[in-house]
């Protein structure tokens, strides 16, 4: 039996068995990246919440420590293979004005963070006109260096990844029993469901049922001289994303109930308006990738993080949109507290499945 089973190896799975893992126990991972990339695929890895003010304050917990939380990831998987220059900390700006604007600078001040009224040309010269924000402290994280450095780094520290997909679950007395897709079965004192967009069949399974579904989203990767874009930019059509080596991502469409991974040429063509409406020489440019993953999407602004309602040890993680890999690191943790029995960091009743979500079956 295992101590504790984790199905999925996104970027909450993954930073949940590395707080297990620091806490003495002894856990499974279940992976299958070649058939679904993970969420994070389908974004650039900035670490704020797209207009940080327009979510719940349950939201906020979990990523106004973001950029924090980061820092110390990447001194931690220096040896792993994560270079500091994948962490960008260049700053984040911001589209807004009016109103809007007076609403983002309240909540800076509110929640203590550095914000401050600038134009678009302070920190994109090349750039189109506008009016917005700037978070100096806000960066962005490549998320898929940082994944692999976090799988290398559990492999370290004793955690089992086995590429496998969860095609039934079983609630036991304690934990757990999980069919895979290769037959084989496995129990679990703990489990933890946290498989992103594929999680709600395992959860029917269980008798609970959220508003959960797939969210398509497709990115594109230009090439440019470093610092051509020195900042994160965001606009309410889309975002540019700087890397240290002067790539530069733009993203992202958003397609609900889509799980298909394959990019299409609609979904470039509005990648490549958008990112042109933001730096109007990037028109003569072609890109050079062109990408598609699949968001955990759900109709709240924050996810679900605690015991599954009628078990015992059988745990979830899920609903975590377009906000998972900020909210990645304070989720693990508190689930890591709630798995062995810790006071947690924040208040799990923000976070729990309510009553309702579990069905009178």
């Amino acid at each position: 039996m295992d101590d504790v089973l984790i199905i999925g190896g996104g970027i909450v799975g993954s930073l949940s068995a590395l707080e297990l893992a620091d806490r003495g126990r002894r856990v499974t991972l279940l992976d299958v990246p070649r058939r679904h990339p993970p969420a994070s695929w389908a974004g650039g890895g900035i670490l704020s919440p797209l207009y940080h003010w327009r979510y719940p304050e349950p939201m906020n917990r979990l990523t106004l420590d973001g950029p924090r939380r980061y820092r110390e990831l990447v001194r931690r998987l220096a040896g792993n293979g994560l270079d500091p220059s994948d962490l960008c900390e260049s700053g984040l700006w911001v589209e807004a004005d009016g109103a809007e604007a007076e609403r983002g600078l309240a909540w800076a001040r509110a929640h203590d963070q550095r914000c401050l009224a600038a134009p678009l040309s302070a920190h994109l010269p090349d750039g189109r006109a506008g009016q917005g924000l700037w978070f100096p402290e806000i960066g962005n994280i490549r998320n898929p260096r940082m994944l692999k450095a976090l799988h290398a780094g559990l492999r370290e520290r004793g955690v089992t990844r086995i590429e496998a997909r969860a095609t039934a679950v079983w609630p036991g007395e304690r934990g757990g029993e999980v069919r895979l897709d290769n037959g084989e079965r496995r129990r679990a004192s703990t489990l933890l469901i946290s498989a992103g967009a594929w999680s709600p069949d395992l959860l029917d399974a269980l008798g609970v049922t959220v508003p959960l579904f797939p969210a398509k989203g497709e990115m594109l990767l230009y090439r440019l001289a470093p610092g051509q874009v020195p900042s994160t930019i965001l606009t309410e059509q889309g975002y540019l994303i700087p890397r240290a080596d002067g790539a530069v991502l733009a993203g992202s469409t958003l397609r609900k109930g889509d799980a298909s991974t394959s990019p299409t040429a609609e979904g470039r063509r509005t990648l490549e308006t958008m990112a042109a409406g933001i730096l109007p020489m990037l028109a003569a440019r072609r890109p050079d990738h062109h990408w598609a993953g699949v968001r955990p999407g759900s109709a709240r602004d924050w996810p679900w993080l605690g015991e599954v309602p009628g078990t015992r040890g059988v745990f979830a993680a899920v609903g975590h949109h377009r906000n998972g890999l900020v909210s990645a690191p304070a989720s693990a943790e508190l689930l890591a507290q709630l798995m062995c029995g810790e006071s947690p960091l924040l208040d799990p009743a923000d976070y729990a499945f309510e009553p309702s979500s579990a069905s009178s079956s």
